[in-house]
């Protein structure tokens, strides 16, 4: 890649900005290019910029880019490198190793001319998204970003999900944790976890840390249809937790034996929030995302567990009884209230749970009572 020292840019890019209108895509972290600051422009008209170095020059097609312009002219002066050469040379790196080139971008075409003291060369772009796709890229700085952004997106059951950030992680199974996290922590809206496609923009992991990353989720209904199944989930959430339950041991108690005599415990079945609350049964994890349900609509402290039951995978739950006191609670188990609640050690022969990820369940409280 040519490198050359930083060109005489004299106008600063708020006066770009002002005519054109599009500052904020112009405040990105490229990938393969130091982030320009500032354009020159050779004439009143902004789709006319001066250029005197290589790296201008690819800052100048980046730039047209970002405004997602069909065409765009550079005037080069003083120029010494090879203009012919370094005009394909720049186009292919917006085009490949940029992130929002390599995502919004079809082809580059260009003309050059040589006229009295410069040369002229004239850019076309075709596009493979549209101007509202560019904008629609959300901007992300890490795991907190991305995860908040896939729980709106699992909300609302979108099928597209298109990221920007430039604390990328190449290890792509981080990004199914961080969908999967988003899924689990809220029931209302666990009625079957998507497949997830990930697409990288650029691919080339070593091209530097930006990227745009393009999630494309599939659900079994449509988004309609997902709709009325969280309308129908809320409304049998909300009458089988009543109004105000009450707290602690026996507020778990009652949400426990309501959501027993209402959900029946099928192996085979569905792992859906909406299967266990308004079709009357659910496999294990679809009970389990029941309970949490209810425990959070009535303010009660509780978290999912995914293990083994005698081998075999199962969903349970934990509760918080007291403060920093932890139990284990599995609706399948369809126990009295004597002993709906658990220790660790008293589950530990039959169930497996990583040990590390949630909270203990000693045999003694907190005060050593």
């Amino acid at each position: 890649m040519k490198r050359a020292a930083p060109g005489r840019l004299s106008l600063l890019l708020a006066a770009v900005l002002l005519l054109s209108g599009c500052g904020s895509l112009l405040d990105r972290d490229f990938s393969s290019v130091t982030r320009h600051t500032s354009q020159q422009m050779d004439t009143e008209d902004s789709s006319v910029l001066r250029v005197e170095t290589y790296s201008d020059l690819v800052n100048s097609v980046q730039y047209f880019v970002s405004l997602h312009a069909l065409e765009g002219t550079v005037h080069l002066y003083q120029y010494s490198g090879d203009v012919e050469q370094d005009v394909q040379e720049a186009c292919a790196e917006v085009r490949e190793q940029d992130p929002l080139g390599s995502f919004v971008l079809q082809e580059i075409q260009w003309t050059s001319s040589r006229i009295v003291s410069y040369y002229e060369c004239t850019f076309t772009f075709r596009y493979r998204r549209s101007a509202s796709e560019a904008s629609a890229i959300r901007q992300t700085t890490g795991t907190v970003a991305i995860r908040e952004a896939l729980s709106e997106a699992l909300s609302g059951y979108q099928r597209k999900l298109v990221l920007q950030t430039s604390a990328y992680y190449a290890q792509r199974d981080q990004l199914y944790a961080l969908l999967q996290e988003a899924y689990y922590d809220d029931p209302a809206h666990a009625l079957g976890l998507p497949d997830m496609a990930v697409t990288v923009y650029p691919e080339d992991a070593q091209s530097g840390t930006a990227r745009i990353v393009e999630l494309q989720f599939t659900y079994s209904l449509s988004q309609a249809a997902l709709q009325q199944q969280t309308e129908a989930t809320a409304q049998a959430a909300a009458t089988l937790a009543g109004p105000a339950p009450a707290q602690g041991e026996v507020g778990y108690w009652l949400l426990y034996s309501r959501l027993g005599e209402q959900a029946a415990y099928d192996p085979e079945g569905s792992p859906s929030v909406y299967a266990a609350l308004s079709e009357g049964a659910a496999n294990s994890e679809g009970l389990a995302l029941a309970y949490q349900l209810l425990c959070q609509q009535a303010g009660l402290n509780c978290q999912l567990v995914q293990g083994t039951v005698d081998g075999s995978p199962h969903w349970w739950n934990l509760v918080e009884v007291e403060p920093e006191l932890w139990r284990h609670v599995d609706v399948t188990a369809a126990q009295g209230q004597e002993d709906f609640l658990s220790t660790d050690s008293q589950i530990a022969q039959r169930y497996t749970w990583d040990t590390e990820r949630y909270p203990a369940c000693p045999d003694e409280t907190p005060d050593g009572a």
